[in-house]
């Protein structure tokens, strides 16, 4: 399996597509739309709509998030936006204001 990484360095402004997994410790502002995982680490900061396969949030992220299986907010992180996937686990000490649609009928790309 390929992964791209975004590095901590890194600031992508526009709209990330693609079938690759990736993970980000820099900044995105945009969309991401992926039929993959998609991973903010801890030090990641992501303004934008967000959809992929699986999507895990370590950091922070502004925006609403749709995945096909399963959406993570880790210990930490901070979301602010609508979540909507069949699976969504809120760890303790997850940040998040918005709403949450657990509707199994969500398209692949």
């Amino acid at each position: 399996m390929t992964q791209c990484i975004i590095g901590s360095g890194i600031v992508v402004s526009g709209r990330i597509t693609g079938d690759e997994e990736i993970s980000i410790l820099g900044q995105v502002a945009g969309s991401i739309l992926l039929s993959n995982h998609v991973v903010v680490e801890a030090q990641g900061s992501v303004v934008a709509d967000v959809e992929a396969t699986e999507i895990t949030i370590r950091g922070t992220l502004n925006g609403n998030v749709i995945a096909r299986d399963a959406i993570t907010l880790v210990a930490g992180c901070a979301v602010t936006g609508n979540l909507r996937a069949p699976r969504i686990v809120i760890e303790e000490g997850a940040r998040f204001k918005g709403n949450i649609d657990m509707k199994v009928d969500i398209p692949s790309n």
